[in-house]
């Protein structure tokens, strides 16, 4: 854990990222629906000076009132949960529900956000749209000249880290399946005051917010988007402050039936084939590939330690092999 140098106690919150990062928006909404206090500084951490030491170099990072900081949106929220208690959690009461919760936000992290680099970096119409936007974030201080020239060397360095992210040009075709998948089982529930667990957001709501802010703002998707899940485009707008909402948990309704079947069908075997090595698998039809990803690993472990815990007969209805 690191702290910030000078910062005094009992301070708001201290939240750092981008507009473009949906790890952070994620925790920004979560921030304003728990109604905590907070500063938000818009800057990409890679370049900002005062973040320099911080390990590892991810966004967001979010600055505790102690002075500590925290990277990594999930063990974040957890925190955050712990410290605020209850009332205003974002994990549902049923250890079932608190379980699918877990499973559909680690979907959206680590699946969906796969469909988000596809789609940002698969035109260049929209490649160009994302760096200008990243660009501008990250670098306040260049001219527009300056601005314009680092266009084209962020868009060649992101086209060129597909494979490393594991975003194959092959999986065109099964990412841009999962975004309809997502935005059809959204499209059953969602409606102002509705959410997947009841009239209340959870973990997994605000994941999945956080990835279709960014694709319901990158050209292509957000196209997709308003023409196939007009209500979810709206919904997703609607997420980024939810302080004024004040729910209950309910009986999960079709979209967490539909989000759970792809996991079932996706992101479980996904994991599961990670967890063993590098990734060579066939998922609905469509062969995937990419290396060991040590950090989905250790998200597989967490999943099936939390499944592990449950009941025997809550697994046998969740369904996951």
């Amino acid at each position: 854990m690191t702290r910030a140098d000078g910062e005094p106690g009992g301070s708001p919150y201290v939240l750092y990222g981008v507009e473009a990062s949906p790890y952070t928006v994620k925790l920004r909404a979560a921030l304003r629906y728990r109604r905590l206090p907070y500063r938000w500084v818009c800057r990409f951490v890679q370049m900002y000076e005062p973040l320099a030491h911080v390990r590892p170099q991810l966004m967001p990072v979010l600055q505790f009132p102690d002075g500590e900081l925290r990277t990594d949106s999930t063990p974040i929220l957890d925190e955050l949960d712990e410290r605020h208690g209850p009332d205003r959690s974002l994990l549902p009461e049923r250890p079932r529900d608190r379980f699918l919760a877990r499973l559909i936000e680690d979907m959206a992290d680590e699946w969906l956000t796969k469909c988000l680099y596809h789609y940002r970096f698969g035109t260049m119409k929209d490649a160009e749209f994302a760096a200008r936007w990243v660009m501008d974030d990250a670098r306040g201080d260049l001219s527009a000249a300056d601005h314009a020239a680092s266009v084209p060397p962020f868009v060649e360095r992101q086209i060129g880290r597909k494979e490393q992210v594991g975003c194959p040009p092959e999986a065109a075709a099964l990412f841009e399946a999962s975004y309809l998948r997502v935005l059809d089982a959204l499209e059953s529930t969602v409606a102002n005051g509705r959410f997947l667990f009841g009239t209340r957001p959870s973990v997994a709501d605000l994941a999945l917010f956080g990835q279709l802010k960014t694709l319901g703002i990158d050209p292509t998707p957000m196209a997709v988007m308003r023409a196939r899940a007009p209500r979810t485009d709206a919904w997703v707008r609607r997420a980024d402050d939810l302080s004024g909402v004040d729910g209950e948990w309910e009986e999960p309704g079709p979209a967490v039936a539909a989000l759970l079947e792809m996991a079932r069908e996706l992101y479980w075997p996904f994991l599961k084939a990670n967890a063993a090595g590098n990734v060579d698998i066939v998922l609905a039809g469509h062969r995937f590939r990419q290396p060991h990803f040590r950090y989905q690993a250790k998200c597989y472990d967490r999943l099936a330690k939390l499944h592990a815990a449950l009941e025997p007969e809550v697994r046998e209805e969740i369904g996951l092999e």
